[in-house]
């Protein structure tokens, strides 16, 4: 998992190709022009465009991709995402190839906080739980949530 400003990730050389790519794509589009939803960039990245209110833990969910890596860029608002290696979580749902989804249960025990211009990329291992209230006040989040091809 990395955490950090999209302008740092812009500057560092350490990230393998495709997430430089997926930075720079994220660095470079406009995304006020796009409709809410699903937009295909090319075979090896597309994204969702999403808008919705936090949640309570409760009524959020941990899930871990296989095929692409997560890039969750925040355009508007704040939310916290849990996070866990996903052998320490327990599979509620297994491997669905069309979603590329591994559903799990499980406690949070980590958290991050996403601002307007963070950037979290989430890998195979990373089990995470996007959506999440910052206190106990809900908030709207507008983000982009990039996959790539890993």
């Amino acid at each position: 998992m990395i955490l950090d400003k999209l302008t740092h990730l812009l500057e560092s050389t350490v990230q393998p190709a495709n997430i430089q790519r997926a930075v720079q794509f994220l660095a470079e589009e406009d995304f006020s022009s796009y409709e809410l939803g699903k937009h295909i960039i090319d075979e090896e990245m597309f994204f969702f465009l999403s808008e919705y209110e936090t949640n309570s833990v409760e009524d959020c969910f941990w899930e871990s991709h296989q095929t692409y890596l997560d890039l969750h860029y925040i355009l508007e608002g704040s939310e916290k995402v849990g996070y866990e290696q996903i052998n320490r979580l327990t599979v509620k749902e297994t491997y669905n190839e069309e979603k590329d989804a591994i559903f799990f249960t499980g406690e949070v025990h980590s958290t991050v906080s996403l601002n307007k211009g963070d950037v979290l990329v989430c890998f195979p291992q990373d089990g995470h739980m996007t959506g999440i209230n910052t206190g106990n006040t809900v908030t709207k989040v507008r983000k982009v949530i990039l996959k790539v091809k890993k």
